[in-house]
C-alpha cells in the first residue's frame, strides 16, 4: 500500500463513503497495512499539534513540549483506533455478525479518517473544536460501514452502531485520559528541564 493510494482512498471516503467502502470491501489487508494507513491519514494530526502547540501557541518557546504532544497524540490515536477495532470484532457475534478482524479494522480506520485529517486544525489550538465535525462525520461513516464491511443484519445495525459508539467513547476517553496525564506531566517538567522549552 503506497502513500498516494492511501491519500486517494481517504479522499474518496470523504466524498463518497458508502461507494468507497463497497469498493474496498474485498480488498485484502493485514494489520501492518491498517497501521500504515492510519499513520498516513493521522499525519495532519501530528503536524497540527506540532505547529500549533510547539510554535504558534507557545511562540516557539515550547517546541520540545509541542513535539512531545504531537508524538503522543499521534501514537495514541492509532492505538485507540486499533483497540476499537479489536473490541468491535469481539462484539460482532452478539449482533448476528460474523467475526472478521480485518474487516473490523478497515471499518474503524475508515471511520477515523475525517477526524484524523481534520487534526491539522490544531495548528490553531483555539479552533480545535472544529475537529469535532470530523468526529461526527466519522460516526456517520461507521454507521454506513457496519452493514457493508461487517455484513450485520438490518435489524441489528442500529443497536450494533449504538453499542459501538459507547465503546468508542470509552476507548477514546481512556486514551484521552492517558495522553492528557502525559501532557500535563511534560508541561510541568518543561518549566524545569532545559531543551523542552525553558520559559525563563
Amino acid at each position: 500500500m503506497d502513500i498516494m493510494k492511501i491519500v486517494n482512498q481517504a479522499k474518496d471516503l470523504i466524498f463518497n463513503p458508502q461507494g468507497t467502502m463497497k469498493k474496498l470491501k474485498d480488498e485484502k489487508v493485514e494489520l501492518k497495512d491498517i497501521i500504515f494507513y492510519l499513520a498516513v491519514v493521522a499525519f495532519p494530526l501530528l503536524l497540527g499539534n506540532l505547529l500549533g502547540y510547539g510554535i504558534i501557541w507557545g511562540g516557539g518557546s515550547y517546541i520540545g513540549w509541542g513535539f512531545a504532544i504531537a508524538i503522543i497524540s499521534y501514537i495514541g490515536a492509532i492505538i485507540g483506533v486499533v483497540i476499537f477495532g479489536f473490541i468491535l470484532n469481539m462484539l460482532a457475534p452478539s449482533f448476528k455478525t460474523k467475526q472478521n478482524q480485518m474487516q473490523a479494522f478497515k471499518l474503524v480506520s475508515y471511520a477515523a479518517t475525517p477526524w484524523l485529517l481534520l487534526g491539522i486544525i490544531n495548528i490553531f489550538p483555539a479552533a480545535g473544536i472544529i475537529a469535532f465535525l470530523g468526529l461526527l462525520y466519522g460516526l456517520y461513516i461507521l454507521y454506513l460501514g457496519i452493514p457493508i464491511l461487517m455484513e450485520t443484519p438490518k435489524e441489528q445495525q442500529m443497536i450494533f452502531f449504538i453499542i459501538g459508539l459507547v465503546v468508542y467513547i470509552i476507548v477514546g476517553g481512556l486514551i484521552s485520559f492517558i495522553t492528557g496525564w502525559i501532557w500535563t506531566s511534560l508541561f510541568w517538567s518543561s518549566f524545569y528541564t532545559p531543551g523542552w522549552g525553558y520559559p525563563y
